[in-house]
């Protein structure tokens, strides 16, 4: 019971520190529009706020919004013929609404675009980053698509993973090294593990590969290869949240490696390209590719393949 009632106790502090909204509606708003504005600013200004921080609203009869964090504020008009007014506030919010903010971090999302984010550092083109709500929690992970190094310096993002990512929210660099433990089921039945790591080349998308791989539990690797992997949302909106967690990857691994009941030297190359779903350190792939090994001029495997799995990566 004691045991229970700190827990409570816990949950309860942690409820009283997250940044808050409090919206007050003249009579005659509609109550429709009231809960739009709530939406709106709960996705737009609330995740950039501190985590002692209280953003006050109020909305008039006239649809005048006026927003206050402590002593800054801002006050926003919301045309009677708008159509759909979450939108439209989120969209007017995305700059205007960081004067609410008391200080940008350093290293932060500066811009947005149609199909990602532009950041005014020289970022490592390749790498990914951490991108982080007022509060220090990690929203998302984006990835340095390219990176322009003449003034204006301008490093464009990618999303590869997360929730909706905002201008302001911090980056803080992940490591160059994640490491991969993978499992997956193929066509025939047979079942697969490898555990690997991979770098990012100077030229994004690729990566070099390298690690262990047993693809049928019965032969292993050692592999090494290129790779790369192209996020959806490089090609449409991140606005949607199966968009910014699907990417394209494409491998080609080749390895040198043993039987297990056998023994002797097998070498093996392999080609693939996978669907791939990506929520914070899980992975989830469906895809296909051509496997050959062959040992002293005698072929062991070869063929078409397709598999199911899901890997587990942690950054070092």
């Amino acid at each position: 019971m004691r045991k229970l009632w700190a827990l409570l106790l816990c949950l309860l502090l942690f409820s009283l520190s997250a940044a808050s909204l409090e919206l007050d509606s003249e009579e005659g708003v509609a109550e429709s529009m009231g809960l739009s504005v709530r939406r709106a600013l709960e996705r737009s200004t609330v995740p950039l706020l501190k985590e002692d921080e209280i953003l006050v609203a109020r909305l008039d009869a006239s649809l005048a919004l006026e927003l206050r964090v402590d002593d800054r504020h801002l006050t926003l008009n919301i045309p009677a013929h708008t159509k759909d007014v979450e939108d439209y506030l989120v969209s007017n919010l995305s700059y205007d609404g960081l004067v609410l903010l008391q200080e940008l971090p350093a290293l932060r999302l500066e811009f947005s675009h149609e199909r990602g984010f532009a950041a005014g550092s020289a970022l490592v083109e390749g790498r990914p980053y951490l991108v982080l709500d007022g509060q220090g929690n990690t929203r998302g992970v984006v990835v340095a698509s390219h990176v322009r190094r003449q003034e204006p310096v301008l490093a464009f993002l990618q999303q590869t993973s997360g929730k909706e990512l905002l201008v302001g929210m911090g980056l803080e660099p992940m490591g160059l090294f994640p490491l991969s433990v993978d499992m997956y089921l193929q066509g025939d039945g047979s079942m697969g593990l490898g555990v690997g790591t991979s770098y990012p080349l100077g030229s994004y998308p690729f990566r070099l590969h390298f690690g262990f791989a047993s693809p049928d539990l019965q032969q292993g690797y050692l592999v090494a290869g290129l790779g790369a992997a192209l996020p959806f949302s490089h090609l449409f909106s991140p606005n949607n949240h199966l968009v910014r967690s699907l990417s394209l990857e494409g491998k080609a691994l080749f390895g040198v490696g043993t039987s297990f009941s056998e023994g002797g030297l097998y070498y093996a190359a392999e080609g693939s390209i996978s669907l791939v779903y990506q929520r914070g350190a899980w992975s989830f792939r469906v895809g296909g590719g051509n496997h050959v090994s062959a040992s002293a001029g005698t072929l062991k495997r070869q063929g078409l393949f397709l598999n199911l799995g899901t890997a587990y990566t942690y950054t070092l």
